[in-house]
């Protein structure tokens, strides 16, 4: 490395007493540890807010039994950045800092940003508000996912439009948008001798059953409906497997725990579900032992790389994840595990869904319901996906090889913390190369169907065909929005009543296609398209088997 680089530090940024467990401090937790090991040596350059924040970050590596001395500087304070070369920020945006610079140049230091969520509104915003900063093409915004960078792209393209139509701006300076994943500590995750034997018998999984592990916040709308998983594992058991479910989390909302509880009961009776405290230390090290397959039926815009399967993965635990985001950039299909197909509405199809969420008329918990109500993750694929791990431990175990492998070699912090220094002189040489009134919608109001259409294997197009599967009642629809968190959000896409004259009209009818259901039901486009993926998302109708996106695209 040639060009110095250091990192920004909030205590909030890092896991600690009385702060809540959640992805984006786990990941900090993980990044400074890997900083200190594997990045520059000598002084550790930190950008900080205040002065106190600094001694916060020298007594939190003491904690850690890392000390190491500091070349902090405050943003309070003012002063040239130029000493600290590049400096890393937790989030995608770089605070102050950009105004700071100014004032001795802008390309005497460069900034880095991270992607965690890119759905919340304050995000949103803050991504549109950076490119009326004085950001430069020396600077960054690390993707952790391609999926996610085709989401940075359009809400850049989007603003850096509207700048010109607005202003007439010639230049719209925009940051770099490299990808680099997230790492962890592979280390951590080696399973400890006895470690099966003693989780397998705390939550009574006798020796042959097929226990599937599950991790993360039970939150529907914000990580993953558990409806898909639930549906397809109840086949499982249906088929003769003893299948023990490990619902391994965390919430502060009770109502969340008990739809968890009441969909496993009504939708996988069949299946032994237990709910874990994923709090634990204990349980967190050592939880993935226990378990011979790792699930999660992700389908949230939330989500946008995952570090749970790639946790499960440095465990030697094969995996069945969703062909949504970050989860194809990390999961090699039919190496490391298992990718299932999904599909979600079309772009143009939530126009409307982007006006409501930026006019606040649907809070952030709405905006995920409504948009994941659209999402679908193939049931029969799921289904087997998950038999055929559990029908083949050879399988199993070649699987939880290569994604041991896989996840040391590729995902560990030792293989990522390079890829930033690589940046970071990259990033370096840019700076050095430098040098000393038509109406238009806002670029806030983003169709979530166009922006995230990076996600899905395909979309639900008007001449894709539907099949009836059942024709369920109205109180039956009814209970699958509940079961799906759309009655605790209060948004439905539309009346049970108006749903389940739809699937009487297909029941009717036979096949048919999107467009000639939405006629045949006197219906819009729009709304036929969401009852239908809706429909498909709880099996009650089946569209033909997507194929999964090509791991270039």
């Amino acid at each position: 490395m040639t060009s110095p680089a250091a990192l920004y530090f909030h205590p909030d940024q890092i896991e600690g007493e009385g702060r809540d467990l959640v992805g984006r401090r786990s990941a900090g937790e993980g990044f400074l540890k890997a900083w200190v090991r594997h990045g520059p040596t000598g002084e550790l350059g930190v950008l900080t807010e205040t002065p106190t924040h600094a001694a916060a970050l020298e007594k939190a590596l003491s904690a850690r039994d890392m000390p190491r001395a500091l070349r902090s500087h405050a943003l309070s304070s003012g002063g040239d950045l130029s000493a600290l070369g590049t400096i890393f920020f937790p989030t995608p945006g770089y605070s102050s800092a950009p105004w700071a610079r100014l004032r001795h140049g802008p390309a005497s230091a460069s900034f880095v940003g991270l992607t965690h969520t890119v759905s919340t509104r304050r995000i949103v915003e803050s991504l549109h508000d950076l490119l009326t900063q004085p950001v430069e093409p020396w600077d960054a915004v690390i993707c952790t996912s391609r999926a996610v960078k085709s989401v940075m792209e359009k809400h850049f393209q989007a603003e850096a439009d509207y700048l010109r139509h607005r202003y007439g701006a010639a230049r719209v300076p925009l940051p770099q948008l490299p990808v680099i994943p997230l790492g962890i500590h592979t280390e951590d995750f080696a399973p400890r001798p006895g470690a099966r034997e003693e989780m397998r018998a705390r939550h009574a999984a006798p020796d042959g059953a097929i226990v599937v592990l599950t991790m993360g916040r039970l939150s529907i709308a914000e990580k993953a409906n558990p409806l898909p998983l639930f549906l397809a594992l109840q086949r499982l058991a249906e088929a003769g497997h003893d299948v023990h479910l490990w619902l391994t989390g965390w919430t502060d909302r009770e109502a969340q725990e008990a739809l968890h509880r009441e969909g496993a009961a009504a939708l996988a009776p069949g299946v032994t579900t237990t709910l874990v405290d994923g709090r634990n230390p204990q349980i967190r090290r050592d939880i993935w032992a226990g378990a011979d397959i790792f699930t999660l039926p992700a389908d949230s815009i939330q989500e946008t790389f995952g570090l749970v399967p790639v946790e499960a993965m440095a465990a030697g635990l094969p995996v069945v994840m969703p062909d949504w985001d970050g989860f194809r950039d990390t999961v090699v299909h039919g190496e490391t595990g298992l990718l299932v197909a999904t599909r979600m509405a079309p772009p143009g199809a939530g126009a409307a869904l982007g006006r409501r969420f930026a006019e606040g008329r649907d809070q952030y918990l709405q905006h995920l319901s409504l948009v994941q109500a659209q999402v679908q993750i193939d049931v029969p694929a799921y289904a087997e996906a998950l038999a055929a791990l559990a029908a083949d431990p050879a399988l199993r175990a070649r699987m939880g090889a290569a994604a041991r492998a896989h996840a040391a070699a590729n995902l560990d912090w030792r293989a990522i913390i390079p890829r930033y220094l690589a940046l970071a002189d990259e990033l370096g040489d840019r700076r050095a190369a430098a040098g000393p009134q038509p109406p238009r919608p806002s670029p806030l109001e983003g169709d979530p169907f166009a922006l995230y259409a990076g996600y899905p294997s395909t979309t639900l197009r008007p001449e894709t065909l539907v099949t009836p599967n059942g024709t369920p009642t109205e109180a039956q629809l009814e209970e699958i929005d509940r079961l799906s968190a759309r009655l605790l959000y209060r948004r439905q896409t539309l009346p049970p009543a108006r749903i389940a004259a739809l699937c009487a009209t297909l029941s009717a009818e036979g096949p048919m296609t999107v467009e000639a259901l939405s006629r045949a039901c006197d219906l819009a486009l729009r709304p036929t398209i969401a009852a239908v993926l809706q429909l498909a998302k709880a099996d009650l109708v089946r569209l033909p088997r997507p194929p999964l996106r090509d791991a270039g695209d």
